[in-house]
């Protein structure tokens, strides 16, 4: 079985977040999804931890081959430095909620952060690594929670429905 993993905060969901998670589906037999972070992450008040978790296990719930878990960064001691030893931690609670075994399985890491990528062909040399070209969608969920109106056309129907209805728009 070949694993695909993609992780964020998803602080919002949006299009480059979508690309990673789209290409994971058609080259993998399961995919885990990793919602990151924790309440007071980068998105402060934007998106608290739990309905991001919330909103990508309702968006992915009738597709078999998703495993969407949480890696709650302040329930592991992550502080936000990521050294060898947090990425140790945070990889454990990664596999451990989705109950798949990393040395067992064929796995294929994507991410937009080559300094991830780095860090994660260190973890697990014989994993594959893709990271996303960037230049191809030109957004961030930074650029986004700056101004959410004008970026509208990036982030995803559901999370934009939630964050209409909190008034965050």
């Amino acid at each position: 079985m070949q694993i695909g993993i993609v992780f964020c905060c998803f602080i919002p969901l949006h299009q480059g977040h979508l690309s990673l998670i789209n290409r994971a589906i058609k080259e993998n037999s399961t995919v885990i999804i990793g919602v990151c972070g924790y309440d007071d992450d980068r998105g402060k008040d934007f998106l608290p931890f739990i309905t991001r978790y919330e909103l990508m296990k309702n968006k992915y719930k009738n597709n078999p081959n998703i495993i969407v878990v949480q890696i709650d960064d302040k329930k592991i001691g992550l502080t936000g430095k990521f050294d060898s030893r947090s990425w140790k931690a945070w990889c454990k609670e990664l596999f451990t909620n989705a109950n798949i075994d990393p040395n067992n399985n064929t796995c294929c890491w994507y991410t937009g952060e080559e300094h991830y990528a780095s860090k994660l062909s260190e973890l697990y040399p014989y994993h594959y690594i893709i990271v996303a070209d960037k230049s191809k969608i030109n957004i961030s969920g930074t650029k986004i929670r700056k101004d959410p109106l004008k970026n509208k056309k990036f982030i995803d129907k559901d999370f934009y429905q939630y964050l209409k209805g909190k008034k965050k728009l």
